[in-house]
């Protein structure tokens, strides 16, 4: 059973049994500045009450709240393991002390004397005093002290107290507990003999339980054979509100009484019986961790081991595995106990095992029970997702579930790993460790939300681990056929194509749409970017050329169909005089003497133009499948653009009346202009030109907002320009005047409107504001504006350069994703798929991921010799730390392991020719350590904070659990 404040009724019955301080308890306790420390602090000067510690509530005082909009929904969007089931609901129990304080309320309540009880209790009163003492004794106190006595023993007075008035079948009013009750709970065999001799009933229930449950309760088996004797029965139930309904060894079981138990089980005691939600005794003893009840019930014949209950169908061992009794566990799996059985959630025990971290449970169940530490509830979520909890020994549990075979990729649902629940729950060791058993930090739920994008944002200290496996990849070692023994470098790709196939760069992708782009520089990273660029470069450049062709398509229709008006003029549409025609179609062209005399030209210009856009509507569809949503396919510009130029083919041509017209020119001339534009941007693509065509997007966007900005200036002098110049043609009106204003920004000055062309009646006033304007424009326009956007697109320009390197890794990749997209949706016949891999693929069919390269061989050209320079001096750092950095903790010891096994044992250390670079390296090396050493101190200092914690809220809550079962 499972109270409200998380505690097992056995656990309380017996912390209740004992007289507890909450001072002296408190003085032991060590006090940190923290929240906890202050609160308990506070509850011993006596300012707080302990209950209100327990509740972490917003202060009381009223606020107004500002209006901003809803906020953001949460990231914990799956349901939570918080769950824990629940045995039984009887919450009424018997001890000492819970008696003790009844009686003495009871006694308080009828306005009784205390001193008639102590005196009982201190053997004061006596057969011989015992009239002199009641002699002004109400009736409720001889009926109060009868019970007193009964409980305590005091069988020699209760002869007497029956005869000054007491009732048989008196019985306290909070649990219904009469004389016979409290002799049987005592274990007085005198004092229960005679009340049964006196007519006492001993299958009596006033409100919950028997005489018999008493004893059980009292662990008196004694006084049990008594009543047994006497007709007691042994399939007694208890009877209460809740209707519970607990047998006799129900009772004793919860009590952990284990000669009752040996005695009810030897006089017939059902042991499968149940109660109301299906608990049987074995249940009940594996869910409260009594192993020698439990051990007990197993020598009667005919038990079943994997009876489940009804409600939430609970076999004792779900029961067992959730309560962390390892004993009581390994017991029920040598009884024959399934370890794979499934409660009302599809929930193993192992599951519940996990959840309530108990590894030894984990482990036990893993080895002798076979557990499949895989299996899926419900939810779909595995033990492994049960036990990434908010919990001090999730890390181990993890450990133990990777050993035994559990995927760590896993996905529940909703889409979410243990990567994600870790992440969310801020548990750092519990991320690294699952990073560094090969946990996808790319993978998505169904929501969106990648397992870096949380970890970026909970646990951000955790991407060191990912750098820690991209370093490990990179090893030396020495070719055993080599005679000259010459280096190699041996370049591991596993870490980035393990859960990428067949798009391979999915993994680097997501770094750089979650802001961590910087991972790109790594070595590893690089040359896998270089070989994947180098297999895939030639479906860009091939898509280049079709879209070089189609726009060049285009423009030969429009120049030669709309320009000049030739398709019309070859049709004699509007003019049957061959001199006009020569004159409008180009009279002096080889290509519009071809045009006139051979009409037909053009129409099939059109025809070829109809049948390329037809492979473009299909590159485009096919590429569409591509996308997860319509909305992210929009998103991306050069789309639209591609769209418009297809659709205006159709738009701009003579087919639907046989001759153009003009608004098609209009369309023909954007199309034509957007065309060449998006193949700008696509050769702008490349890592070669890309640095180029990204200077000129980023200045060109500067310039939109710098134009925007002091776009209320510009409109200012061109309106002022157009009332003081207004015989000007260039401000004839005000919109040539804004044209003529950008035109005038570039330098074109035009100092003609300055002179008069009237000398005899010069207007003086009109010269001097015609001067002043110009000269302020000149000032304000002409030098401080166009400086200024000078400055911009040097300072962009400068700062591209900087971060040109990232920046063409960063393009190399989003255009790899792209032409990834484009080729892998699925559509395509398996046989082309197949081809594809095996041409556009760094590992076609996922196994080729390693690479043995010669970093010191100048003839070394499969990479880059940057690359090939960075990845060396990280593998010989990584070689010279291998045994001189030490870590802390178990995830730290797993670290060291991976390293070492990533190592080639029979290789040599590489020394440089350079002390100076040895002496470097040794420095980075002591400083390393020095780092590491500190961060261990305080992952230690932290967990023994934490544990204290732990055991300061533990202590409090024993304290108000016997608070609460006094009251």
């Amino acid at each position: 059973m499972v109270d409200n404040l998380g505690f097992r009724d056995s656990e309380r019955s017996q912390k209740l049994g004992r007289s507890i301080s909450a001072n002296a308890e408190l003085e032991s306790f060590p006090l940190y500045k923290n929240h906890h420390n202050r609160s308990v602090l506070q509850w011993k000067r006596g300012q707080i009450d302990p209950e209100e510690m327990l509740e972490e509530e917003y202060p009381s005082e009223d606020f107004e709240y500002v209006e901003c909009g809803p906020s953001p929904p949460s990231d914990h969007i799956y349901e939570s393991f918080e769950e824990f089931t629940t045995s039984s609901d009887l919450t009424v129990q018997i001890c000492l002390e819970t008696i003790k304080m009844n009686l003495h309320e009871h006694m308080k309540s009828c306005s009784g004397r205390h001193q008639l009880l102590d005196d009982i209790e201190n053997k004061t009163t006596t057969q011989d005093n015992l009239k002199e003492g009641f002699r002004s004794a109400s009736k409720y106190e001889i009926n109060i002290s009868f019970l007193w006595a009964a409980l305590l023993k005091r069988w020699d007075l209760l002869d007497g107290l029956l005869d000054l008035g007491a009732q048989l079948l008196y019985c306290e009013p909070y649990q219904g507990l009469s004389g016979l009750h409290l002799a049987a709970f005592s274990g007085c065999i005198a004092g229960t003999q005679y009340l049964i001799a006196r007519g006492a009933d001993v299958n009596a229930c006033f409100k919950c339980y028997t005489p018999l449950h008493c004893a059980a309760f009292g662990d008196s088996p004694e006084t049990a054979m008594v009543l047994l004797n006497n007709g007691a029965r042994v399939s007694a139930l208890t009877s209460n509100s809740s209707n519970c309904h607990e047998s006799v060894l129900h009772c004793a079981v919860r009590a952990n009484a284990v000669a009752c138990v040996r005695l009810l089980t030897a006089e017939g005691a059902d042991v499968g019986q149940v109660e109301y939600a299906g608990m049987s005794p074995i249940h009940l003893a594996a869910d409260l961790g009594h192993v020698q009840c439990l051990k007990i019930l197993f020598e009667t014949k005919g038990t079943n081991v994997n009876a489940k209950t009804k409600e939430k169908e609970l076999t004792a061992l779900h029961l067992a595995a959730e309560g962390g009794y390892v004993e009581c566990v390994e017991l029920l799996l040598d009884k024959g106990a399934d370890a794979n059985v499934r409660n009302h959630r599809g929930q193993t025990p192992l599951h519940l095992a996990a959840r309530s971290q108990s590894v030894e449970c984990v482990e036990m169940l893993l080895r002798k029970g076979n557990a499949d530490p895989n299996a899926g509830d419900h939810d779909k979520r595995t033990p492994l997702h049960a036990a990434v909890g908010k919990a001090a020994r999730s890390y181990d549990i993890i450990e133990v579930l990777v050993s035994w075979g559990a995927d760590v990729n896993t996905k529940d649902q909703y889409g979410y790993t243990p990567l994600h629940i870790a992440a969310l729950n801020e548990l750092s060791q519990c991320v690294e460790i699952l990073i560094f058993h090969g946990a996808d930090v790319t993978a998505k739920s169904k929501f969106g939300m990648t397992a870096l994008g949380i970890m970026i944002r909970k646990t951000p200290a955790s991407l060191a681990m990912i750098n820690q496996k991209l370093d490990s990849a990179i090893t030396l070692h020495h070719h055993p056929e080599s005679s000259n023994r010459e280096v190699e470098m041996r370049v591991d790709f596993r870490s980035i194509l393990q859960h990428c196939h067949p798009r391979e760069i999915s993994f680097l992708n997501t770094f750089v749409d979650e802001g961590q782009k910087e991972i790109l520089l790594h070595p590893l990273c690089a040359a896998f970017l270089h070989l994947k660029w180098e297999k895939i470069r030639k479906y860009y450049i091939a898509r280049m050329f079709f879209c070089f062709v189609f726009v060049l398509s285009l423009s030969l229709y429009v120049l030669t169909a709309l320009a000049h008006n030739c398709y019309n003029h070859g049709k004699n549409m509007n003019s049957t005089d061959p001199k006009d025609i020569m004159e409008l179609c180009e009279k002096k062209s080889i290509l519009g003497h071809m045009l006139r005399n051979n009409p037909f030209v053009i129409e099939l210009q059109w025809f070829v133009l109809v049948g390329i856009t037809v492979c473009e509507i299909l590159r485009k569809i096919y590429g569409l499948a591509g996308y997860p949503t319509l909305k992210q396919y929009l998103s991306y510009p050069e789309n639209i653009i591609e769209w418009f130029v297809i659709i205006s083919v159709f738009v701009i041509s003579f087919v639907y009346t046989n001759r153009t017209y003009m608004w098609q020119n209009h369309v023909g001339a954007f199309a034509v202009l957007l065309g060449w534009t998006n193949l700008m941007l696509m050769v702008g693509q490349l890592p070669v030109f890309g640095s180029y065509v990204a200077m000129y997007t980023k200045v060109l966007g500067e310039f939109a907002k710098l134009l925007l900005a002091y776009s209320c200036l510009l409109i200012g002098f061109g309106i002022s320009f157009c009332v003081i110049f207004p015989e000007s043609n260039t401000f004839a009106n005000p919109f040539i005047g804004l044209i003529t204003i950008l035109v005038m920004m570039t330098g074109e000055v035009n100092l003609e409107l300055l002179v008069d062309d009237d000398p005899d009646d010069p207007p003086f006033l009109l010269e001097i504001t015609a001067q002043v304007a110009f000269v302020l424009f000149l000032l304000f326009v002409t030098v401080i504006l166009m400086n200024l956007l000078v400055g911009i697109a040097v300072h962009d320009i400068q700062g591209l350069q900087k971060t040109a390197g990232l920046s063409k890794l960063v393009r190399q990749t989003k255009l790899i994703s792209y032409m990834e997209l484009a080729l892998f949706n699925g559509y395509l016949p398996k046989y082309l798929l197949n081809l594809l891999h095996l041409t556009a693929l760094v590992s076609p069919r996922a196994y080729r991921v390693v690479l043995n390269v010669k970093p010191l061989n100048p003839r070394e050209k499969r990479l880059p010799r940057d690359i090939l320079n960075t990845a060396y001096e990280i593998a010989k750092l990584r070689k010279s730390n291998n045994h001189t950095i030490s870590y802390s903790g178990s995830t730290a010891a797993t670290w060291k392991k991976w390293f070492n096994n990533n190592l080639d044992q029979n290789s040599e250390i590489v020394t440089d020719s350079n002390p100076l670079s040895i002496n470097n390296l040794q420095n980075k090396v002591e400083e390393s350590n020095k780092q590491i050493e500190h961060l261990c101190s305080e992952v230690r200092e932290l967990k023994t904070a934490i544990s204290h914690t732990h055991r300061v809220v533990e202590q409090l809550l024993i304290i108000l659990s016997q608070k609460n079962s006094t009251c």
